[in-house]
């Protein structure tokens, strides 16, 4: 059994609420010990940094959600359901 999980999310952030919603994304990835991050074109980002996902992520992207880790799965699936239901 693999640690390794991956999965693709389509961001959809209010721009009047963005800063915040990157807040809560940043403060639920630091709850996983897994390694996360997240992908987009040519550019990466500690999902657990608050100025890393803010200087990368921008409303309607699509990104790759990288997690590694015992806990990787339970990771994956709840930053998705943040970005799916912020």
């Amino acid at each position: 059994m693999s640690n390794k999980l991956e999965s693709t999310a389509t961001i959809q952030l209010e721009e009047k609420t963005y800063f915040d919603n990157l807040k809560m994304v940043a403060r639920r990835a630091n709850r996983y010990e897994s390694y996360i991050v997240l992908e987009s074109e040519s550019k990466t980002v500690n999902g657990k940094s608050i100025l890393g996902l803010s200087s990368f992520l921008r409303p309607s992207e699509n990104v790759t959600l990288r997690a590694i880790g015992h806990d990787s799965r339970q990771a994956v699936q709840d930053i998705k359901h943040l970005f799916t239901h912020v």
